[in-house]
């Protein structure tokens, strides 16, 4: 069940290469495992009346999870749209694919 590795991405400071304008945002990664869970009709018709793209659904442990706003599954990063607490111990992140670079 728990079989979907999973990388929680937290913003970690930035680097600013000398002679360049912008900065590169750093990103301290949270190795955990998850399941994903299937999207049901209701749900990706209410994240379209939202204009929301809804990718993903995948299930944490609650304790692991610190508001971080990204997450990367096999190489792919998703921006994390909304949290629900199944219980004290599960935690469902709605994620959609992110556009551009991390």
């Amino acid at each position: 069940m728990w079989d979907l590795e999973v990388s929680l991405l937290a913003e970690d400071g930035y680097v600013q290469e000398k002679g360049k304008i912008n900065k590169i945002i750093q990103y301290k990664q949270t190795e955990l495992l998850a399941f994903e869970k299937p999207i049901s009709r209701a749900e990706l018709y209410y994240a379209g009346q939202s204009n929301i793209e809804l990718t993903k659904i995948i299930v944490i442990h609650a304790f692991e999870y610190s508001n971080e706003q990204l997450v990367k599954i096999d190489g792919l990063t998703y921006q994390v749209i909304n949290t629900y607490k199944i219980s004290n111990e599960q935690l469902e992140l709605k994620l959609k694919a992110k556009k551009g670079g991390v």
